[in-house]
């Protein structure tokens, strides 16, 4: 099994999900494609990791509804308690500031404008998916289990805000930095 499976396991113990909805939720924490996901999928279920139950439509194919089985939790276990692989860095925006110097002033910032844009708009995001979990928290009165399932995903949810901050932080930096010293750009 590859990381990806895992990660799909990981996301089945929340909810049953379709391959879409699975598609869909990965998409913040894995860049992975439908190709890539579906295959996966029948992969596990005949390992004995998931199970599905067909959902009928009239107007679209029958969609499976995937759900995590014993056998699925056991191999999730044994995976979270090894140690996890140094991060993977892989930001087009790493050698594009590297390369920066190529780059005309005005468009050189508005690089670092749009990503600081889009982390604050990620940021924002986050902050509300943390929002509703507290919610979903309180509504099921904190119960001891729901505390235990939700605290990983509260944990993920603020290193993902951490995370977004510092980029945010970094983009207004270096934006003054290149506004401060124009000059090599020019």
């Amino acid at each position: 099994m590859n990381t990806l499976s895992y990660g799909l396991l990981t996301l089945l113990t929340a909810n049953s999900l379709s391959g879409y909805e699975l598609s869909q939720s990965i998409k913040p924490l894995w860049r992975a494609g439908h190709s890539q996901i579906y295959p996966l999928l029948v992969s596990m279920e005949q390992k004995g990791y998931i199970s599905y139950e067909r959902i009928e439509q009239s107007d679209k194919p029958d969609k499976k509804i995937y759900t995590i089985t014993e056998a699925g939790l056991e191999q999730l276990r044994e995976w979270i308690e090894t140690p996890a692989d140094p991060p993977v860095l892989r930001d087009e925006l790493h050698f594009k500031l590297y390369s920066l110097w190529l780059a005309r002033p005005e468009e050189a910032k508005a690089l670092l404008v749009r990503r600081a844009e889009f982390c604050r708009s990620e940021l924002d995001r986050y902050n509300l998916m943390i929002k509703a979990n507290e919610a979903l928290c309180q509504e099921r009165e904190e119960t001891r289990e729901l505390k235990a399932t939700t605290f990983g995903r509260y944990l993920l949810l603020r290193k993902r805000v951490m995370d977004m901050e510092s980029s945010v932080a970094f983009c207004e930096w270096a934006i003054g930095e290149l506004e401060s010293n124009a000059g090599p750009l020019e």
